[in-house]
């Protein structure tokens, strides 16, 4: 059982069984923003977050609104 302690007072404040870790978890992730950049047309030295989500969600209701035609709605 791995334990983490209160530094003030010593006392356990988090016990975790370690059959519940993921061996495949790693110490850092990097992504690659190429996609969002060629198919978005994303900026991230113009882009706020902000708008980098509307962004996303009209690409996806566009998207949502091919499929639909396509389906025949």
């Amino acid at each position: 059982m791995k334990t983490a302690l209160d530094a003030a007072t010593g006392k356990t404040v988090i016990r975790v069984n370690p059959k519940w870790f993921r061996p495949a978890d790693v110490g850092s992730l990097l992504g690659d923003p190429t996609k969002a950049k060629t198919v978005l047309g994303w900026d991230p030295q113009k882009t706020s977050y902000t708008e980098l989500v509307r962004i996303m969600a009209e690409h996806d209701r566009a998207l949502a609104r091919q499929e639909a035609m396509q389906r025949g709605r």
